[in-house]
This record gives C-alpha cells, sequence and structure tokens, in this order.
C-alpha cells in the first residue's frame, strides 16, 4: 500500500505574513413564529424575526469514512482528500483528525497510513508482516504522531508516540476493536468486542463491560476531555460511560441500517456522535447534527468518524460576531453584519471567512436554509479595536445572509426552531 504524504497548505495571503489562529465564534438564531405567512392551502411556513446572539464555542463538523478510504465531510469539516479512487491492497478501517481540525489520518488494516492536509505522515506498518489486522488508531495530543492497534492488542507507535504498553502477548477472550488516547499524550485504552477495557500509561481503568451479556458487540470506544473516564459504543448504539464520562442517551432502538462502527465525544465531554455502516449519524448531548451520508448509495459501507476540534481561539487571535434584526420568511434573507475584534497589538486582515448553519435534528434540518459568505475582499481591522462590517465601509450586499430556502412543503417544524451559525476566519497581520 502506499502511504500518502502530508500536502503543504500555505496562507492565501503569501509566506511573508503570519496567519493568526482561525478563530471561531457561534452565533444563535432564534427564529419565533407568532405570525404565519401566506401559504399555499394545506402548508404551513413561519414568518419569523432572526436576532443573532453570542453564545459558546462549539465544535464545528465531523467526518465520516468508508472502507474505500471515500470521505464525507460536513459542519465546517473540510475535506482535504481521500483513496476513494486508489485502489487500495487493504480496506481503510479507522480515522482520526489532527488536533486543530485541519487534517485527517486514515488507516488500512494492513497498518497503511494516508495523511491529508496538516496531517503528518509519521511512518506506517504497510510493509511489515502482522500477525493480526490493524483496527484503529489515535493521535497524540500535539498531532505529531499516533499509535495503532490490531485486533491481538498489538501497539504500534510512530512520531512521539509513547508505546505504553499492549496485550499482543496475552489470550483474549474476544478481539480488540478500538482505541482511545488520554489528553496528556501518555496513554491509551483499549477495547474488545465484549466490552473488556485495557488500560496502558496514564489511563485509568475506570470499569468495563466485559462482565456484561451485551445484545450487541462493542466497536469503539473515545476518551473524556479530562482523561478520567470513557465512552463505549456497542454495535446497536448502546452505549457505556465510566468514571467522568456522562451518559446523554443511545441509539438503541434507532439503528436499522447497519451496526454502529464510530463514536466521538465533543471537547467539552457534554454530548457524542455516532455513526453506523449505512452512514447515519446520532447526535446526543450538546453535539450538533450537521448530515449524514444515510440517503447517499455508498460504494463501501463507513467505517469510523472523525470530529474537528473546539474553539481554536487564544488571547492572541480575533473573534467574529454578528448581529442581524430582520424578518426571515421562506425566499427571503436576513444580512448578518460580522463585528471582529483584534485584540492584537497590530492591524489584521481578515481575508476569507466561512459560515455553517446547524438545526436541531428533526424535520427543520439544515437544508431548510442556507448561507451565503462575505464578505469577498479581505477587511482590514485596526489594533485593539472592535469594528463591523458596516463601520468598515463594506456594503450590505457584501455581507454574510442566511436565506430561509422555500421548499414549497409543509415548513411548520422550523417554527420556534434554534438556528446555530458557526463562524470561522483566517486573518494575516
Amino acid at each position: 500500500m502506499d502511504e500518502t504524504q502530508p500536502t503543504t497548505r500555505t496562507s492565501a495571503a503569501g509566506n511573508h505574513r503570519r496567519t493568526l489562529t482561525m478563530a471561531i465564534v457561534v452565533v444563535v438564531a432564534v427564529l419565533g413564529a407568532a405570525t404565519m405567512a401566506a401559504a399555499v392551502p394545506g402548508t404551513h411556513r413561519p414568518l419569523a424575526t432572526a436576532t443573532l446572539l453570542d453564545g459558546p464555542a462549539a465544535p464545528t463538523g465531523y467526518w465520516l469514512v468508508a472502507s474505500d478510504g471515500g470521505v464525507f465531510s460536513y459542519g465546517a469539516a473540510q475535506f482535504y482528500g481521500s483513496t476513494g479512487a486508489i485502489a487500495l491492497n487493504r480496506p481503510v478501517v479507522a480515522m482520526a483528525a489532527t488536533p486543530d481540525g485541519r487534517g485527517y489520518w486514515m488507516v488500512a488494516s494492513d497498518g497503511g497510513v494516508f495523511a491529508y492536509g496538516d496531517a503528518g505522515f509519521y511512518g506506517s506498518m504497510g510493509d511489515r508482516p502482522l500477525n493480526q489486522p490493524v483496527v484503529a488508531m489515535a493521535p497524540t495530543s500535539d498531532g505529531l504522531g499516533y499509535w495503532m492497534v490490531a485486533s491481538d492488542g498489538g501497539v504500534f507507535a510512530f512520531g512521539d508516540a509513547r508505546f505504553f504498553g499492549s496485550t499482543g502477548g496475552r489470550h483474549l477472550n474476544r478481539p480488540v476493536v478500538g482505541m482511545a488516547a488520554t489528553t496528556s499524550g501518555s496513554g491509551y485504552w483499549m477495547a474488545a468486542s465484549d466490552g473488556g477495557v485495557f488500560a496502558f500509561g496514564d489511563a485509568p481503568f475506570d470499569g468495563s463491560a466485559g462482565n456484561l451479556s451485551l445484545v450487541s458487540p462493542v466497536g469503539s470506544i473515545s476518551g473524556s476531555p479530562s482523561g478520567h473516564g470513557y465512552w463505549m459504543a456497542a454495535g446497536d448504539g448502546g452505549v457505556f460511560s465510566y468514571g467522568d464520562a456522562g451518559f446523554h442517551g443511545s441509539a438503541s432502538g434507532l439503528v436499522a441500517g447497519g451496526p454502529v462502527v464510530g463514536f466521538r465525544a465533543t471537547p467539552d465531554g457534554a454530548g457524542y456522535w455516532m455513526t453506523s455502516s449505512d452512514g447515519g449519524v446520532f447526535a446526543f448531548g450538546n453535539a450538533p447534527f450537521f448530515g449524514s451520508a444515510a440517503t447517499v448509495a455508498l460504494v463501501r459501507p463507513v467505517v469510523g468518524m472523525a470530529t474537528t476540534s473546539g474553539s481554536l481561539v487564544n488571547p492572541r487571535s480575533y473573534t467574529l460576531a454578528g448581529d442581524a434584526t430582520s424578518v426571515v420568511i421562506p425566499g427571503t434573507s436576513a444580512a448578518v453584519d460580522l463585528r471582529i475584534t483584534n485584540p492584537n497589538p497590530v492591524p489584521i486582515t481578515v481575508i476569507a471567512t466561512t459560515i455553517t448553519i446547524t438545526t436541531p435534528s428533526g424535520a427543520c434540518g439544515p437544508g431548510n436554509f442556507r448561507v451565503t459568505n462575505g464578505p469577498t475582499h479581505p477587511v482590514t481591522v485596526a489594533a485593539g479595536s472592535t469594528a463591523t462590517l458596516s463601520e468598515l465601509g463594506v456594503p450590505e450586499s457584501d455581507w454574510p445572509t442566511v436565506t430561509m430556502v422555500d421548499t414549497g412543503i409543509d415548513q411548520d417544524a422550523c417554527q420556534n426552531a434554534q438556528l446555530t451559525l458557526h463562524y470561522q476566519g483566517e486573518a494575516v497581520a
């Protein structure tokens, strides 16, 4: 198997200027529906006033990966490449994202590694004989290394990933199916299909399902943000929580098109996503639903998922927010007067902005709304100041807009819906 070397990404403004960290500020648009718009008989469409309010930072997207290495991106998770058009020696079995969410790795069952975006290639097992196939991988906390685990619990460490132990020489009741690293990068857990848990390094053992009679085998494991707990997900969508990992719901009884094959927690541990082999996505707690591949004609089944990180704001970065008060009805738009705060001691120039929209899971999905991004030209903000697009002289025609799509069918489910706009930007100084 050929290992793909990471691609080099440069700022749109050129290498002679410093690129600032991407800032994410979440803004919530609350749609009230006190009045009804004129509608085709038998349909109901809400008339609403959109009010944008600053909210907490949140994760912005996720990827799904199929066994042929095809990648499906949702929310603000960017597509950086795939092996969907490459003839692989062995199928892809797992995926992991880089800490900043600007890249990802995929690993095949023979240990071959494929790196995209800012994910570094640090080695693979693709050219070495394995006792058992690789089933999962986990990156180090700084993204400069990764571990792979085989079904017998054998562990392979690359880059700055350290070896803390394995079950490669032990008899297991059931094969290992998943792996998760601690936030410190100094330990990891492995999960077996019977719910057994093996902890190494600074990863604590907080319990297992090894002595339970499971309806469906465990397929994945994810560590809590503190490193003091973990979740496991079974194929039927059942969730097992240990340590400080909170239980936020399960997909038991909801999974119909194939077993759950991936589980990822949100950065604060207050929610999680699961994906099934047919591309379905299940969101719980504060995990936003961005969409799924359940309606896509897949060439190969989905085998895993990865998520972008949460807020990347730091004290020397900048923030984006927005204000708009206008009526939104099907077929109309509301402009967003972006507000840019620059705490830096030098001016910054915003060269790109992206807004993605999420809605609560249900009938009022993201497809009822559309976002056009702006401005289309670089915008400079003075040092230590805050300015809106209107104050900077950007015409309203170049502001971002939120449009409620007139679908021509019943949109009653969007009444009183809460929309979340996820702002991202790139700036240079």
